[in-house]
């Protein structure tokens, strides 16, 4: 697989998780030079004795429909919690943490950022619109490019610092820029990327609010755990339908009850992306709704294997979960606000909104990712689709 020119500088890996570690060591695996960053605060619990020994074994089944797999034990070149030595003289600038940590992140990194960059933003979750926005109100004029993909590219979970068990390739990867005329620089500088190396499908999302849309998570996770809080609660405590740590939504919270409300939430978001005139990707037929993995059995298409989603990925099992916590106050909320600009009615997004908050005993929707935030506060429908497509604000 040829290495573009923005490959063939260092590789800065920002989030020091599950996904961070699989990414540094799929990267370092196929041959290039690897930084792994992780905040202060958060190092010596996400990266523990990797920060010693900067190595990271790399296992797992690693499902897709090429049947890829990538396994051993990867050398990282650098192993940080100084953001300068991981972001100097990078080419690609890899951010892969949960939304609600996108500004934390982002504030270290702006200071930092240099010409010719792209920012790839996993999964994006509008934090591209964030970023750049930030970058406005700090007077940061650097040329780089800012782009997102709709989901982490794999299904991975952290076994300990160092070691991380690959479930998943994603079948399908869906992505944007922000704004949409850089597209295609932004594409073709990751395509070859070795993290996409499971990847059937690129499918281009209809601007970065519609990547942020093709996220199935706050569709599937949010409703599917506000009406099963009850049971995952009473599990935990009392060991009923799963041993503690082992409640599964998708094993034990799918019904049929629940897929309608799941499908009403969609169908919400298809009149908001109608109302701004945008195409939805995916599009679900009503039918996959019904399905025991929902329409996540599509977004990880695995050959005779969507039983992984009930068997291994576990979850959640409280309400700090990023079910609640994040795909509340980052999608959720994301979704509602840029609906009320439009005068669109959404009903169901607003109830879990509301439900959600007094399970959590949060304000989702003052804490939550506002249109300020993304810097589209007081644009109109017409100003809003400049600014995503061409980076233009005002007439």
């Amino acid at each position: 697989m040829a290495k573009g020119e923005i490959l063939e500088r260092p590789v800065a890996i920002l989030g020091g998780g599950a996904t961070g570690q699989t990414q540094a060591a799929d990267f370092a695996l196929a041959g290039y030079r690897v930084r792994l960053y992780d905040l202060p605060e958060f190092a010596t619990r996400s990266l523990g004795e990797v920060m010693e020994t900067r190595k990271i074994e790399l296992i797992g089944v690693q499902s897709n429909l090429k049947n890829f797999k990538r396994v051993g034990v990867a050398e990282i070149d650098v192993v940080t919690t100084d953001i300068s030595e991981a972001m100097k003289g990078a080419g690609l600038v890899i951010v892969t943490i949960p939304g609600v940590g996108h500004e934390a992140f982002f504030e270290e990194m702006i200071p930092h950022l240099e010409d010719g960059q792209i920012i790839s933003i996993f999964p994006d979750n509008f934090g591209s619109l964030v970023l750049r926005e930030m970058m406005r109100e700090k007077g940061c004029d650097v040329d780089v490019v800012i782009g997102g993909w709709h989901s982490e590219p794999y299904g991975t979970r952290l076994s300990k610092p160092g070691t991380v068990d690959c479930t998943i390739r994603e079948a399908n990867q869906i992505y944007e820029a922000l704004p949409s005329r850089d597209c295609d620089k932004f594409f073709e500088a990751l395509r070859g990327a070795p993290i996409f190396d499971g990847v059937s499908d690129f499918i281009r999302a209809d601007t970065a609010i519609g990547v942020g849309f093709a996220n199935a998570n706050p569709l599937v996770h949010v409703p599917g755990s506000i009406l099963n809080v009850g049971a995952m609660e009473v599990s935990q405590a009392e060991d009923i339908l799963a041993p503690k740590g082992q409640w599964n939504l998708y094993k034990h919270g799918m019904s049929p009850s629940v897929s309608r409300v799941q499908m009403a939430f969609y169908h919400e978001e298809r009149k908001i992306m109608d109302a701004l005139g945008l195409k939805m990707v995916p599009e679900y037929p009503d039918r996959q709704f019904f399905s025991k993995y929902s329409v996540m059995a599509s977004e990880y298409f695995i050959p005779f294997g969507v039983a992984t989603l009930s068997s291994s990925i576990y979850g959640p099992n409280t309400i700090e979960d990023r079910y609640f916590i994040e795909d509340i106050p980052i999608g959720t909320v994301v979704r509602y606000n840029i609906a009320r600009a439009l005068d669109v009615e959404v009903p169901v997004i607003k109830s879990m909104i509301d439900l959600g908050s007094i399970i959590c005993e949060r304000d989702f929707l003052t804490e939550g990712r506002s249109l300020k935030k993304m810097g589209l506060e007081g644009l109109n429908r017409e100003q809003m689709i400049r600014y995503l497509r061409e980076g233009i604000r005002g007439d």
